[in-house]
């Protein structure tokens, strides 16, 4: 009689718990190979089911998973995120209308704070666009590259030869051994095309690859010089390197391009040698990933101009690739034109208006659910390469070849005739703000509300969610401007918990605009706690509504946008002139204007000494270096009674107290003063104390 092997319940719980080590881990190629060694795919533990499916998504197997999904809806008390995978599932698989369903009844389920709403509620759009598209006329053939170029991991950002016909050069982490392959091992290799078949990629040379990240980024024009882009511990760098010895010429080194660090860029692509196109998340763009351009002038580089808000956008725009006729502009972004991840666009300069058309979504099977990006036509216009991460690939990434049906014309026009930014140029473009907003931006007009605060404290309710998307849609437009979130308590309970409370529900607004693409240095976080409460209750009465709303509430404030295209207007908080606080009067009063604080601590955490609940007024700033809180004490109009109150906290025991002034709710630097104290002589008091 035969043996049947078996897994012993030891052997089994073990291979669990390496599953889920490998599924936590990222590893779900791993995760999934565990899970079905232990037999586990039809375990009747539901979580350990919804880890499988999620994994069999991941890795491609999107029939398997959407069986497993669908016995979880069918046993009822369905987790949320499980509709939430089946419509992955069903993007991926252009089941546009399933998808739709499906995200919706996550939404249902959800929580109403949940990080994830904002994004799909894109998604919900993005598949409309696909399910609109689906049936659409096609502009080209694609197919996948096939398993001598793609392996399970990533090959992208095909490059063809500038030498060779039928030869391309591409990036890829196949020698990638690291359990959570993140492309830190990307090596740039080449293939040819031989009667139909590809050879077996051919690393580059190992003073071009190495042990870190490669990537190739283009090359000269005439062939002899490849760009790429590599990584020195964190920092990118791009380089350049000739690919031969030819007529003695020999050059390596780091590429000087129109950038202060390649590490704030990203997708490099050079035209004719004079212009450089690349991405940027840094400031002064329209928020996300920009494209920009720079020209080769007198041997150096121009500052970078963004390509305006018709080309970008409030998402990513990323990988321009610009048609042989200089006007032409192909790129990938995933804003809500797209049909899911990252679609290819193409927009057209038109020279007798100086404008962009309205950028194309150039469709189905070009672009699909997932991330289709690097579009590289070749020379002939005939053809094309893309990156794409669609499920049916051979792994995480792959490279897929395009044939148009229709030549791209663009790509096979060879002239003299300028470029679109050479036009401009020509035009006096010249005066284009450098890294900003173009000056043909129509002004803007924004009204901005304040949060107020429910009772139990919740910050990101529904609507306050809405104002604070309004909030980040304008400060991801204009880099200038900052913001002010200032949080204020109900007068009840002891005043330091209030303060510290006050912080933190500001630092969870604050939190929210941070996911939104804001950076943290550009918001100025304040709590008052309840020192300044805007409304009073009735004599005698219980606690009105006016006085439980006005006073549980996150004031926004906006700073520089004065040099800015953009109109704003604050929300006004009437109070009815008998239920006005004289406390908050007084923050109105001077919350504007010149003012003195004291402060007596910069700490990370609670400040907890009983005499501060003797300080009427007490408020909280972060600091944007540290992260640290700096307790202040006192808003005070003059110097003289900052003196006052400077005194006053050190008998408490504050001996390094420090008298801070502001103005309009900002910190004054030493070196602003001398400029403003015409205006605000009582600064000549703080300066000569200072000076001493």
């Amino acid at each position: 009689m035969l043996a049947i092997p078996s897994f012993s319940q030891t052997s089994v719980s073990r291979l669990r718990q390496d599953a889920d080590k490998a599924y936590h881990a990222g590893d779900f190629r791993k995760a999934l190979q565990y899970y079905r060694q232990a037999g586990l795919e039809s375990s009747k533990d539901k979580k350990l089911r919804q880890r499988i499916g999620i994994s069999m998504y991941e890795m491609s197997e999107l029939d398997r998973a959407i069986q497993i999904f669908q016995s979880l809806i069918n046993e009822g008390k369905t987790d949320a995120f499980v509709f939430f995978y089946i419509a992955k599932c069903y993007q991926a698989k252009n089941q546009y209308l399933d998808a739709i369903t499906s995200y919706k009844k996550y939404l249902q389920r959800a929580d109403e704070k949940d990080d994830l709403r904002p994004w799909i509620k894109d998604e919900l759009t993005r598949s409309a666009n696909g399910a609109r598209m689906r049936y659409a006329d096609q502009l080209a053939y694609v197919e996948n590259a096939g398993p001598v170029i793609n392996t399970p991991y990533d090959e992208f950002g095909a490059q063809n030869s500038p030498t060779f016909m039928e030869k391309i050069y591409f990036n890829s982490d196949r020698s990638n051994t690291s359990v959570n392959h993140s492309r830190r091992n990307t090596d740039i290799y080449s293939a040819s095309l031989i009667n139909g078949t590809w050879t077996v990629p051919t690393p580059m040379p190992s003073h071009i690859n190495s042990t870190a990240y490669e990537e190739v980024r283009g090359f000269s024009g005439d062939g002899q010089v490849i760009y790429f882009l590599t990584s020195k511990q964190t920092r990118f760098t791009l380089m350049a390197d000739t690919l031969s010895g030819e007529d003695g010429l020999f050059y390596q080194g780091v590429f000087s391009g129109p950038y202060e660090d390649a590490g704030t860029v990203s997708d490099f692509t050079f035209f004719n040698d004079s212009i450089c196109l690349f991405s940027s998340k840094t400031s002064g763009g329209y928020g996300g990933y920009d494209l920009y351009i720079s020209m080769l002038r007198n041997r150096q580089w121009t500052n970078p101009v963004n390509l305006g808000p018709t080309i970008n956008s409030f998402y990513d725009e990323r990988y321009p690739f610009l048609a042989r006729n200089g006007e032409t502009l192909f790129f990938s972004s995933n804003n809500l034109h797209s049909v899911g991840g990252l679609d290819i666009f193409k927009a057209v300069f038109d020279d007798s208006t100086l404008t962009w058309s309205v950028p194309e979504n150039l469709g189905f099977p070009i672009n699909s659910s997932l991330d289709d990006s690097h579009l590289v036509i070749s020379p002939d216009g005939m053809t094309a390469f893309i990156s794409s991460n669609r499920k049916e690939g051979h792994g995480e990434t792959d490279l897929y070849r395009v044939f148009f049906k229709q030549p791209v014309h663009a790509h096979q026009q060879i002239s003299m005739q300028p470029t679109f930014y050479n036009t401009m140029l020509m035009h006096g473009a010249e005066q284009i703000s450098i890294g900003h907003p173009e000056p043909r931006v129509e002004v803007k007009e924004y009204f901005i509300s304040h949060l107020f605060l429910e009772e139990n404290g919740e910050v990101l309710t529904p609507q306050n969610v809405k104002k604070l998307d309004l909030l980040a849609n304008l400060l991801l437009i204009y880099p200038r401007i900052k913001a002010e979130l200032s949080c204020f308590e109900l007068p009840t309970g002891q005043r330091t918990f209030n303060l510290y409370f006050s912080i933190k529900k500001a630092e969870k607004a604050a939190e929210y605009l941070e996911r939104k693409g804001v950076p943290r240095n550009r918001l100025n976080l304040k709590g008052y706690g309840s020192s300044f409460p805007l409304a009073k209750n009735m004599a005698g009465g219980s606690n009105n509504l006016v006085y439980l709303k006005l006073n549980h509430r996150i004031e926004i404030g906006i700073h520089d946008f004065e040099s800015e295209p953009v109109i704003t207007h604050l929300e006004n908080i009437p109070v009815p002139d008998h239920l006005l606080d004289p406390r908050g009067a007084k923050f109105l009063a001077y919350r504007h204007g010149m003012y003195y604080g004291v402060q007596i601590a910069s700490i990370p955490q609670i400040l907890q000494n009983t005499s501060l609940e003797t300080v009427e007024e007490m408020f909280i700033e972060v600091d944007h270096a540290s992260g640290n809180y700096m307790y202040m004490a006192g808003i005070q109009p003059t110097y003289a009674e900052a003196a006052d109150m400077l005194a006053h906290m050190k008998s408490l025991g504050f001996y390094d107290a420090a008298i801070i002034p502001y103005l309009d709710g900002i910190r004054l630097k030493q070196d602003e003063i001398p400029g403003i104290a015409t205006e605000y002589p009582d600064l000549l008091n703080y300066l000569e104390t200072k000076n001493k």
